[in-house]
């Protein structure tokens, strides 16, 4: 078990300094070269020395642009270890890691409240679906989920904010609460979060929760023809019995893991709907970032996605020997396969007796 967790541990910090390494070399490659545009946009302004130009850019980008590319990677690995991650160029007077850290609680609000409520959502619809699969009213829902989880989310966005503050205007346009309420633990500003939150967390759930209930139905199908099941019906049982305690409950293990993982994804899933509704969280922060050519923001984004996919996987690494203990020891099964004996030439036929 420990080899295991090692092994796990050793393959996440591989994939984190790939993708520290990466970024480092994204930001020389990219058309233009951010640091040297940075220094000629400077220069243009003059009342600068080449000392104080030098200077600016080493505090948004932690490096010294005419030092040595080796001496820059190793003193920009330097600064991620020690969680420095540059200034943004749209507000040299911050930086990236307040940037998120300001931004991280409202993705985390709305994309995870969005998640869990699309997740419930589905899984008791494929779950119904599955029961009654036979049924008029499933084959008319399994084909309204599958129409709109292929509908993008900014489509959805799009026509709430139409309807809903254009139109009726009963929604707010964008932000996180309204600027004449004061931030606090009262009442009005709860109420405000909750109501700038709203039209967010309804389009991220509309068209998300039908691949879970896709996903459940499949699950679900495939412990229908179990043998529990059949025992189940065999005895009696109600239907309403049988769907959730046989059959919803087995099926739930895959889709348990399956919300594991997306919980790695959930900064990156809110970027047009955090985009479009003017929200200030982690992937509105990271187009705005994109759109305006801020690498050290941008990096720090993605570098904060990579980070949070990995330590889900791992975390999911980890779970899996709890259910099934031969994951972590995976030499013990093969020794248990090779001594079944699949030769029939050996096998004894007691006296008198027949082979069970």
């Amino acid at each position: 078990m420990v080899k295991y967790i090692l092994q796990r541990l050793v393959l996440s910090l591989v994939i984190i300094y790939i993708v520290v390494t990466l970024s480092f070399f994204m930001v020389r490659l990219m058309p233009g070269n951010p640091m040297a545009a940075l220094e000629s946009q400077l220069r243009m302004q003059g009342g600068l020395t080449e000392i104080e130009i030098q200077n600016r850019i080493n505090a948004i980008y932690g490096l010294q642009p005419n030092s040595p590319v080796g001496q820059q990677y190793l003193q920009y690995l330097g600064n991620v270890l020690r969680g420095d991650l540059g200034r943004p160029l749209t507000n040299p007077g911050t930086t990236v890691v307040a940037v998120i850290a300001e931004a991280l609680p409202w993705t985390l609000m709305i994309v995870g409240v969005s998640l869990l409520l699309s997740f419930i959502i589905g899984c008791a619809v494929g779950q119904a679906m599955a029961a009654h699969q036979s049924s008029v009213g499933a084959r008319i829902m399994t084909l309204t989920v599958s129409f709109l989880s292929a509908v993008p989310s900014y489509l959805v966005a799009i026509l709430l904010l139409y309807v809903l503050t254009g139109i009726y205007r009963v929604f707010p346009t964008g932000g996180a609460y309204s600027v004449d309420v004061a931030p606090g633990p009262n009442l009005d500003y709860v109420l405000s979060v909750l109501h700038h939150a709203a039209l967010p967390i309804v389009a991220y759930v509309v068209t998300s929760f039908g691949g879970w209930a896709l996903g459940m139905k499949g699950s679900a199908v495939s412990v229908l023809g179990a043998e529990y099941v059949r025992a189940a019906e065999s005895r009696g049982l109600s239907d309403r019995v049988i769907t959730r305690s046989y059959i919803g409950r087995n099926s739930m293990l895959p889709m348990i893991t399956q919300l594991a993982l997306s919980i790695g994804f959930m900064f990156g899933g809110s970027v047009f709907i955090e985009t479009y509704f003017q929200y200030p969280g982690v992937g509105y922060y990271m187009i705005q970032s994109v759109n305006q050519r801020d690498y050290s923001l941008m990096m720090g984004a993605f570098l904060l996605i990579t980070v949070t996919v990995v330590v889900t996987n791992f975390l999911v690494d980890l779970l899996y020997p709890l259910i099934d203990p031969r994951i972590a020891r995976p030499g013990a099964r093969k020794r248990r396969d090779d001594t079944v004996d699949t030769d029939p030439s050996t096998d004894v036929i007691p006296a008198g007796g027949t082979i069970a």
